[in-house]
């Protein structure tokens, strides 16, 4: 049975970049555990920040990654997404994508605006709904 992990993002990082920054904490600690994920991404802007983030988030940490296939950290901003996949993160995705890949584990994050956070709910519904065993985690700021 599937596991879906979701992280609760901390009202402290207010800002877009400072979520990003949250969010590469995790993707870093996903790569370590499973050597591979795939992210996928609303949109090309928000696969080239998150792209961009993972170089610089933390002084002492590196996430083989980069946009499409040829890296153990995949970063992809439309579909066709992949079919299966190790671990697949969800980075500001509003909805679930109708072709979700098949995959072990899912991680995705709940926002800290509300909007952002009503899709989280919806998405961790649906994922129930889907047979995933769901967990959710505070991430520390």
């Amino acid at each position: 049975m599937p596991t879906a992990s979701f992280y609760d993002l901390p009202a402290t990082l207010l800002t877009p970049q400072e979520q990003l920054r949250g969010i590469c904490r995790v993707i870093h600690k996903v790569w370590q555990v499973a050597g591979e994920a795939d992210i996928l991404c609303d949109n090309l802007e928000t696969a080239q920040s998150l792209d961009n983030t993972l170089w610089v988030f933390q002084a002492d940490a590196f996430v083989p990654h980069g946009l499409g296939v040829g890296n153990p950290v995949r970063i992809y901003h439309q579909d066709p997404w992949p079919e299966c996949c190790k671990v697949t993160v969800l980075c500001n995705i509003s909805e679930l994508p109708t072709a979700l890949p098949r995959s072990d584990r899912l991680v995705d994050f709940i926002p800290v605006a509300s909007e952002a956070r009503n899709q989280a709910r919806e998405r961790y519904k649906q994922l129930k709904s889907l047979g995933y065993t769901l967990q959710v985690h505070a991430l520390e700021a």
